[in-house]
């Protein structure tokens, strides 16, 4: 792996997961440690109103690596990794779920395609999560490919990296929930970047509540689409 990278900004964004944040934000320092990595984790809190605040400000405390972003308020997942990425300096940027359903060291299955592309998705080889929220998942991909004629199997896996360099070129402006990694692939379409997708394990959650499929994002995902395909036109 080192003879491809050695250094990666890890984007971890966190909504109410203090029963998870503080265990994957431990198993990414010592993922960098283990790996030999130069990294630095960026935490953004997206207005949680638990206790996942103090958990990350007294991570930051103690390791010099973990910046620590703060939204006042909720503002949706699509824009807390959008800042987490902004913040980022190392030479690969990544952002991978802060619930515990994706392990950071299998990163390490993707990070040898950085040879070939500047943009690597994982793709859940068998998702952990309710029948509700598969069927949920398929049905999102057939309405991007509906509306935008893009075809993405797992267009919002949880974990992806992709060289710094290309970030200003495939960074969302629109997408703020549902459709922030999909208005990622349509604008590395745009211009031509490739990508490739890698097969990656999903665990099942063991701590806290979900949130990706709740009636407030379900609700908004409708109105986001036609939003999203009005602004890119």
């Amino acid at each position: 792996m080192h003879d491809v990278v050695m250094d990666i900004s890890v984007v971890l964004p966190c909504f109410n997961e203090e029963a998870n944040i503080e265990r994957t934000a431990r198993e990414v320092l010592t993922w960098f440690d283990v790996e030999e990595i130069d990294g630095e984790l960026v935490i953004v809190n997206d207005g949680s109103s638990d206790s996942s605040a103090k958990i990350i400000e007294s991570l930051s405390h103690e390791d010099h690596r973990i910046i620590v972003l703060t939204h006042q308020e909720n503002q949706g997942y699509g824009m807390a990794v959008r800042s987490g990425l902004d913040a980022a300096t190392k030479t690969y940027i990544s952002f991978v779920d802060s619930d515990g359903q994706f392990h950071i060291s299998d990163l390490n299955c993707l990070i040898p395609c950085l040879k070939e592309y500047d943009f690597v998705s994982g793709r859940r080889k068998k998702r952990a999560d309710s029948f509700m929220r598969n069927l949920f998942g398929k049905i999102l991909g057939v309405l991007v490919f509906t509306v935008f004629g893009l075809w993405i199997r797992d267009v919002n896996c949880g974990m992806k990296i992709f060289s710094k360099q290309i970030w200003p070129t495939i960074r969302p402006l629109y997408g703020t929930e549902k459709f922030f990694n999909t208005e990622l692939y349509l604008r590395a379409k745009k211009v031509g970047i490739a990508w490739k997708q890698i097969d990656v394990p999903h665990y099942p959650r063991t701590a806290g509540s979900p949130t990706g499929g709740s009636g407030r994002v379900i609700f908004g995902m409708i109105k986001e689409i036609f939003e999203l395909r009005r602004k890119l036109k």
